[in-house]
């Protein structure tokens, strides 16, 4: 559900949002989950506080019953550190805001059960999301970390895995919680949905590749005439890998070509960079020997 904008960010309430604070009403627990929400609210508004300062657009932020998700655009020419701090900005609102209200407690020895339950809340939401695994901060921050060697696309698959590896953890956790009455089953909802959300960043993984090519060529193709005429990267592959896979291994400095080589080391055929991509923006991606024939 649209519940309206801020600046130039459409606030997005999730439906399943919305049916868990029903559920909580209905359970007697509705104030503690006001305070969760104001939780992740702070979490990801200053979220998208950072990301203003830094220049980032923010197109919208999507409220989900366990968290939120600001989606931003990057700046063109701006690099991966951006994206680390301001993935990191959230975490660190919610641990100083634990912080703050511990120091007030240890001044006025008065603090109302309430104030400790949304302090617990903030710090549990800071340490959590710290977990190195997509769609989690840590995950984000990892990311960026580990684009600047791996590049995008490997990055985000290994931030992909993390966040499956929490998810795996969390439900094994939980249901064992339930077979012993430890707990209930909250958070084998939470790890579905941790696990769903991770899934969804790897189908754009390839989508960060291209992000990451282009932008990478970007910078090398305004270093001079030399980039443009005498610098190329060759590449020997078989006959029978896929395009996609070939086009992960392209280096973005240099102009591609691929040789493709076939049984008894004979040269089947050479294939341009162009003629590869021209083929994955159409949709295809067909094993090499495919292309050669057409």
């Amino acid at each position: 559900m649209r519940a309206g904008r801020v600046g130039t960010a459409e606030i997005i309430f999730n439906d399943y949002f919305l049916l868990l604070l029903g559920l909580y009403f209905l359970v007697g627990v509705l104030p503690q989950a006001l305070l969760l929400f104001t939780a992740v609210a702070w979490h990801e508004g200053c979220h998208v506080l950072a990301a203003s300062r830094l220049g980032w657009k923010v197109k919208s932020v999507e409220l989900f019953p366990f968290g939120g998700v600001a989606r931003l655009r990057r700046p063109q020419g701006r690099d991966f550190t951006d994206e680390a701090l301001i993935a990191l900005a959230g975490p660190a609102a919610s641990f100083f805001l634990a912080m703050g209200i511990t120091l007030f407690d240890l001044l006025l020895n008065l603090t109302p059960a309430w104030l400790l339950f949304f302090r617990q809340v903030n710090l549990i939401l800071a340490l959590f999301n710290l977990w190195p695994g997509l769609p989690l901060d840590g995950g984000r921050i990892y990311r960026a970390l580990r684009a600047k060697h791996t590049g995008l696309y490997r990055a985000t698959l290994e931030g992909v895995y993390g966040g499956q590896v929490l998810a795996l953890l969390l439900g094994l956790g939980s249901i064992g919680g339930f077979i012993f009455r430890l707990a209930d089953l909250q958070g084998l909802a939470l790890a579905l949905f941790i696990y769903y959300a991770a899934r969804r960043e790897g189908e754009v993984a390839p989508y960060m590749f291209w992000q990451d090519f282009w932008r990478q060529r970007g910078k090398e193709a305004v270093k001079g005439d030399q980039f443009k005429t005498t610098r190329v990267f060759w590449l020997a592959a078989g006959p029978g890998l896929t395009l996609a896979r070939v086009a992960r291994s392209f280096s973005p400095r240099s102009f591609n070509l691929v040789a493709v080589i076939g049984k008894g080391g004979r040269l089947e055929g050479i294939l341009t960079e162009t003629e590869i991509m021209q083929e994955l923006l159409e949709g295809g991606n067909n094993t090499l020997d495919v292309l050669l024939r057409r």
